[in-house]
Formats: C-alpha cells, structure tokens, sequence
C-alpha cells in the first residue's frame, strides 16, 4: 500500500447528505483529504481510476446497484484502494459477501465522529474494522464458508508466530498484540510479514479466518 499525507478518500453513496456530512467531518482533520464524491458505481469506477484514492468509503445499498458490485473493479486495480463499507442496514451476510469481496472494514453511519474517524485511518493502515457487535457473527459466517486450504501451514510457524496467529483471530490489533506478548509493534508488523508468507495469506482477514477454522488458541488458552 502506498503511504502519502494526507489519506485520499473518495465517498460513495447516493445520499447527498451524507456525502456532506462525511466531508465536513474529513475537512477538518489535517491527515484526511476528500479526492471526490460518487453517487453510482459506474461513477466511482471512473472517480477512482482517474484520482487513484487510498481510501473509498462504499455505501452497500446503492439506487442503481449494489456497492459490491464496485468492489471488483477496485480490486482489479494496479494499487487498489483500500475500501470500508459505510451502512445503516447491518446485516452480516451482506457484510460478511463486502469482506470476502475485498473490503477491509464496516462502519455504520449512526456512528460517532470520531469513531467514523477511527474506522478511516484503521483501514487506511491495512488493519481491519468492524463494530464490535457485528464482528463475532460476520467473522461466523464467513469462517462456514473459508477455505480450509493454508490450514495445514499454519504447522510451519514457530510458537511466536502461531502466539501472534491466534490473538489475530481473537481480533487484537497490532499495538494489543505487542502490548500482550511485551514486544514492540515495529515486531509484530514485522512477524505478520513473516506469517503472511508462510500460509500464503494477503492480509489480517484471511489470516484471522484460518487461525479459527483451525482452532488455533494462544499457549495461555487451550484450543477449542
């Protein structure tokens, strides 16, 4: 993922308002700028090819089509954009298709300020966001449905590397990682690089899912 400052986001969603709102709020924090608004899929296709944003903000329920549907082209892209999904309709199989699709975190619009704020600059950093009460039942609909291939490698980390696999698939961040094992995240980041090649995952999601199809539990927990 490339680094700039500040953050480019593009806001797709067919609500004016909400549009507005959102870059009232982005206006004002020095690290986020607004690239564009779209209000269709084909639009923000366009929006985002020509500005190259670092972060999309996609509204799920779209007037002319679903905002998954977007998410293909994003990730076709050469330096796809990272993508958090925006919805006031909380439904986990929708959530749980948006993830499997390529999109790196929920939030929902009756959400604070500073929490939208939060989810932003989260998945901008490649880190996964979803409201606390969704996360246990997208993360069960999507562990029914993952792929049990990359489970037998997970027997290829060391137990440090299979320590930090599973507190990924309880959830933690980075920085509670680090503050759990007492190391620095500087090392964590660099031990999920590791991870990430030896199972042969892209990212926290995929990681987290086959940590849980494999029960993998941390050495102070027994596995389940």
């Amino acid at each position: 993922m490339r680094h700039r400052t500040p953050i480019g986001v593009v806001i797709v969603d067919d609500h004016t308002l909400f549009r507005e709102g959102v870059r009232l709020i982005i206006e004002h924090e020095p690290d986020l700028t607004v690239l564009g608004e779209a209000s269709s899929v084909d639009d923000a296709a366009a929006l985002i090819e020509r500005v190259r944003p670092d972060l999309v903000l996609l509204d799920l329920r779209l007037t002319e089509a679903r905002g998954v549907d977007l998410l293909a082209r994003v990730a076709s892209s050469p330096s796809p954009a990272r993508v958090l999904v925006v919805t006031a309709f909380p439904d986990e199989s929708d959530i749980a298709e948006a993830l499997r699709l390529g999109a790196k975190g929920v939030v929902l619009k009756d959400a604070t300020r500073q929490t939208m704020l939060a989810a932003m600059r989260t998945v901008s950093d490649g880190q996964l966001w979803l409201p606390p009460d969704l996360s246990l039942k997208v993360i069960a609909t999507l562990t029914r449905t993952a792929p049990s291939a990359g489970t037998e490698r997970l027997g290829q980390l060391t137990a440090r590397e299979r320590h930090i696999a599973a507190l990924v698939g309880e959830g933690l961040k980075n920085r509670q990682i680090a503050d759990h094992l007492g190391i620095a995240e500087k090392t964590i980041k660099g031990h999920l690089t590791n991870i990430f090649l030896k199972v042969g995952v892209e990212d926290r999601l995929e990681l987290a899912l086959l940590a849980i199809k494999a029960h993998l539990a941390p050495p102070d927990r027994p596995a389940s």
